[in-house]
């Protein structure tokens, strides 16, 4: 391979320690200062570990779907693997290859009209208990209508102990997932010669006799119990229409479909942590940028008041929040919840013009490419009408909120019905009122959220 063929990047020990220490505190800053000295495709070593930062619409493409053969998941998923098993996030091969497809039909657009019920019921439960005149954190609130939601859908509804087990065992687990500490422990033990660095450090991190640590130890084996307990009962009895009944009923056929209680724990783990979290997350941006655009939150409002008939939407009507829909699709523009994907490329590659050495971990960069000023006029700016049909055009990935190629993300359609689901049945319920002063700031791990969450008042609606 030329190494003068490699990517621009940092080379000295003082720029690499400073972003290091960048990362910490300010990773988006990071981001831009890299990509604005050294362009949208930047290379770097630390330690032993090569990375390649994209910021490249036609780069990603090459990565995430002309040469997607060419990659796996990168080394930082390893860590997830221990949660997350078997699961869709983190698999690869022919065992993702096989789960996908069986996985598909429990997410295709006749099942998810068959849940909608749930997100209203759901949605409409947790929004009965508000009271007129009082101030809540929507980030709270959000996270807690789209786990149960997720929750009920997967499992049908459940005793409120259930709930509020899991509830708190997923934010323990998310907690974990969250923190630097394996960051810093691959750094202490770069010089030493061991071979697999990335998976010792993983080893040593659960080692650590740490409250935290064991705190995280505890909820998996807590939400072991009670997934493959309800696996267990739902083989059993007869069979609904929710996501674990649809993957036993799939898992009851011919011997190539058949899944192990193990491997339908690991589903629905990665259902349940991806499928929250992410859409609590874009549906709070949603609110944080509405509530300080007043124009743009009474078109919203009319919109909703016009369209829906009762006071929650029909399936039907949600096709007809046009301008709802575009409000949330620009939401998730400004605020990706999974603000960056990696990879690492098996072989030798080349990524645009660049030689890219075997074992780098690629880092696609989804919250810079969609606030670039090279695909998008005015960037920063929450301009929903840029997702009308005659808005805005754009390249194909420079847009990649729920990723991209074989991989993009199986649950796209759930998340708008139920974010156009929540959004719409609040709108009809009540005014939403600013509580907050200033813009958050981001708390970025391993998804984008606002660290001092949205405080708002809840007032009467008006239609």
């Amino acid at each position: 391979m030329n190494e003068s063929n490699l990517p621009p990047g940092p080379r000295s020990f003082r720029e690499l320690l400073s972003m290091i220490f960048m990362r910490q505190k300010n990773p988006i800053k990071l981001y831009e200062t890299i990509f604005a000295r050294y362009g949208d495709i930047v290379f770097f070593k630390l330690a032993s570990f090569r990375f390649v930062m994209l910021n490249d619409a036609h780069a990603i493409e090459q990565v995430l779907q002309t040469d997607a053969q060419n990659y796996t998941k990168s080394t930082s998923y390893d860590r997830f693997r221990f949660i997350f098993g078997n699961g869709l996030l983190v698999s690869e091969g022919d065992i993702w290859k096989k789960q996908r497809r069986l996985m598909g039909s429990s997410f295709s657009s006749k099942q998810v009209e068959k849940l909608h019920p749930v997100m209203v019921r759901e949605t409409s439960s947790i929004l009965n208990n508000w009271k007129i005149g009082e101030e809540i954190d929507l980030a709270k609130e959000m996270n807690h209508m789209t786990l149960e939601i997720i929750s009920v859908g997967l499992f049908g509804k459940r005793q409120e102990n259930d709930s509020l087990i899991l509830r708190s065992a997923l934010q323990d687990i998310l907690n974990y997932l969250q923190s630097s500490r394996h960051l810093w422990l691959q750094l202490l033990i770069a010089p030493l010669p061991i071979k697999d660095k990335y998976k010792f450090a993983i080893k040593l991190e659960t080692l650590l006799p740490l409250k935290s640590t064991k705190r995280f130890f505890a909820s998996v084996n807590k939400v072991n119990e009670l997934v493959l307990t309800l696996i267990e009962e739902r083989r059993s009895k007869n069979l609904t229409e929710n996501f674990l009944d649809m993957l036993i009923k799939i898992s009851n056929g011919d011997e190539e479909s058949k899944m192990s209680n193990q491997q339908m724990r690991d589903e629905v783990l990665n259902i349940l942590l991806a499928g929250h979290e992410s859409t609590a997350n874009a549906l709070t941006w949603a609110w944080h940028e509405l509530l300080k655009s007043p124009e743009i939150y009474k078109k919203v409002k009319e919109e909703i008041h016009k369209v829906l008939v009762g006071e929650t939407p029909t399936y039907e009507e949600l096709e007809k929040l046009i301008y709802t829909k575009a409000v949330f699709e620009e939401a998730i523009r400004l605020y990706p919840p999974f603000w960056r994907v990696s990879r690492k490329n098996k072989i030798q590659t080349k990524i645009n013009q660049y030689d890219i050495p075997e074992i780098t971990n690629v880092i696609v960069s989804i919250y810079t490419i969609q606030r670039s000023n090279k695909h998008w006029n005015e960037p920063n700016k929450f301009k929903p009408e840029r997702f009308l049909p005659e808005g805005e055009p754009h390249d194909k990935f420079a847009y990649i909120p729920f990723g991209a190629g074989p991989r993009i993300c199986i649950g796209m359609n759930f998340a708008m019905v139920e974010a156009l689901t929540i959004l719409s049945t609040m709108v009809k319920k009540y005014d939403i009122e600013k509580a907050f002063d200033r813009d958050p700031t981001y708390l970025m791990s391993l998804t984008l959220q606002p660290k001092e969450g949205c405080m708002v008042r809840v007032k009467r609606a008006k239609p």
